[in-house]
């Protein structure tokens, strides 16, 4: 019975062992093609090589983003030898006080970006397991240009600005390696390559040296705000400045827990883009959109008020239910419609106000899109607020008042605008009732030949003011900085520019906030007030009155401006 058992184990070996046999036979003779493909399709790996993105100019040539170039490690083995410890060890001493945290980044991380020298890559290289290539991290100019520029993540993925909003014309085109990989993870050959392609170059209508400048001039202030800048004829952009920005380069080179805290905890919040993203009442800036309502609705311009610093508002029984005050509470005296801009007259509005009433004025705010966002080429832009009476029932569930009326016409209350559309609103005046819309892009690089696209200026707006309304209002803005006299009579910003070299229609404002907090400041306008190729509006959050801190803002921006265009004259 034994023999027969062991007889019957030797027979059962044999035959699985033939069966082994022949089914070696089988794979690696017969189906030999078969499973030598597969296993070489899994030693294959495609690799995908990121193009380098676009650089982004000025309008002037000015470099405000680039690629510059760094290297990944990346690591395909579980751990390291004490000779590999000792040789990264060596590689990361040369860039780091700490190698340690690189290699330990490269054990439970898996990867790590640095600067290597081609000494450095050769000794890498001879580790198994480990991949070395290059990559391209994003830099920027500096943090004035965020607002405008944006910024791409560590991983070049654009999130805002104009690296998110012309994406497309910046990022270029991918291209891969196919390649064998070693049971390491080492790249053992390449089987193919096509190239990636470069991004192209943008060029946008900012001027670098005017927005640095005016940059640096709010941060005298320490009080957030904006500066923009524009040519009314066309929509060019030329500086749009929020104070104060956040610097970018943290972004596309990776963000630190502590940094983000840094940033997100800024009381003056960074990275608001103050410019676009962010609505304040406008006080008396928005007093010449008023005059030409006025004008349009049969207002006589020499009609006047006799302004003695207060307003008292009087139900229909006469009897005086409210009282509202001018800035200056002595009055103004007899006032008509060019003294009103002239010297900010609280009360002329009040009263104006009241003839036009909330249904007109707000009919007019339609008319000229004020509710709607200007359409800028950047992200992040929101609509401001042109109160009326269907806004405040849908919004509060509540009737109008006739003294939010009263408030409406000085810009207070409800009334919510951008800086930009502000902006807007003086560039249909500087244009006699045209609206170009607002754009950074200016151009890009089509092809190596240098073939280029231009941006083609939109109208956007169009309507037809009538010559003697125009120079009515003109008149009234052009004294705000030329006509001297005291608090009673002369220009609000006349002690500003008495001596500027350059006519400017502008118009000074002083925004009430609550809290206690002092009002915010502004100043808007255009120079050459007889031929305008330049707007400005200015703005700091609780700056105070607009004469004191906006306009003088305004002045020296402007000053700039045309110091810069002599000199670039003079280049050419």
């Amino acid at each position: 019975m034994k023999e027969y058992r062991f007889k019957f184990f030797v027979i059962f070996i044999f035959i699985s062992f033939s069966f082994l046999i022949i089914r070696a036979f089988y794979i690696q003779i017969i189906q030999h093609n078969l499973y030598s493909k597969e296993v070489e399709e899994l030693s294959t790996k495609i690799l995908t090589l990121n193009p380098i993105r676009g650089n982004i100019y000025d309008r002037n040539g000015v470099l405000l983003a680039w690629n510059e170039k760094v290297y990944v490690i990346e690591n395909y083995s579980e751990s390291f030898s004490e000779k590999d410890i000792k040789t990264l060890k060596k590689v990361f001493s040369t860039i780091t006080n700490s190698p340690e945290t690189y290699i330990d980044k490269l054990i439970f991380q898996k990867k790590i970006t640095v600067n290597l020298t081609a000494a450095n890559i050769k000794q890498i290289s001879n580790i198994k397991g480990l991949r070395v290539f290059e990559k391209y991290i994003r830099k920027y100019k500096d943090n004035t240009i965020y607002p405008i520029v944006g910024y791409v993540n560590s991983e070049g993925v654009p999130l805002y600005g104009i690296e998110k909003e012309y994406d497309d014309i910046l990022k270029g085109k991918p291209g891969y390696q196919i390649v064998k990989i070693t049971p390491s993870g080492r790249v053992d050959k390449v089987l193919e390559t096509v190239e990636s392609v470069k991004g192209k170059d943008l060029y946008l209508t900012i001027d670098y040296n005017l927005q640095k400048y005016i940059y640096d001039e709010m941060e005298k202030y320490k009080k957030p705000g904006s500066v923009i800048m524009s040519n009314p004829n066309n929509g060019d952009i030329l500086a749009l400045v929020s104070y104060p920005s956040v610097e970018p380069n943290l972004f596309s080179s990776g963000l630190s827990i502590q940094d983000w805290k840094k940033i997100i905890y800024d009381t003056k919040q960074p990275l608001i883009n103050r410019a676009i993203s962010s609505v304040y009442a406008p006080g008396s800036v928005i007093k010449p959109f008023f005059a030409l309502v006025g004008l349009e609705q049969g207002i006589s311009p020499e009609a006047t008020v006799n302004c003695k610093g207060k307003f008292e508002l009087e139900n229909s029984q006469g009897k005086v239910i409210a009282e509202y005050y001018d800035w200056n509470i002595f009055g103004h005296g007899i006032t008509d419609l060019v003294k009103s801009l002239r010297v900010s007259c609280n009360v002329y509005y009040y009263n104006l106000g009241l003839k036009l009433g909330i249904d007109t004025m707000s009919a007019y705010a339609n008319m000229f899109n004020i509710n709607e966002k200007t359409g800028i080429d950047l992200t992040g832009e929101v609509s401001s607020v042109f109160p009326s009476r269907s806004w405040k029932k849908e919004k509060f569930g509540s009737d109008w008042f006739i003294g939010e009326t009263v408030l409406t016409s000085i810009g207070q209350g409800y009334m919510q605008f951008t800086p930009i559309s502000i902006l807007r609103l003086y560039n249909i005046l500087a244009t006699k009732g045209k609206y170009y819309k607002f754009h950074v892009f200016n151009k890009y690089i089509k092809n190596i030949s240098g073939e280029e696209v231009h941006y083609e200026k939109k109208l956007s707006f169009s309507h037809n003011i009538k010559p003697i309304d125009y120079f009515t209002i003109l008149k009234g803005l052009i004294e705000v900085t030329t006509y001297p006299g005291n608090s009673t009579n002369g220009g609000t910003a006349y002690h500003v520019f008495k001596d500027f070299k350059a006519l400017v229609a502008g118009k000074t404002g002083t925004a009430e906030v609550t809290g206690g907090k002092s009002p915010h400041s502004w100043f808007a306008g255009f120079m050459p007030a007889n031929n305008p190729e330049v707007s400005i509006v200015s703005f700091v959050e609780n700056g105070g009155y607009g004469s004191e801190v906006a306009a003088p803002i305004a002045k020296k921006a402007l000053e700039k401006y045309i110091k810069l265009k002599n000199n670039y004259k003079q280049q050419n």
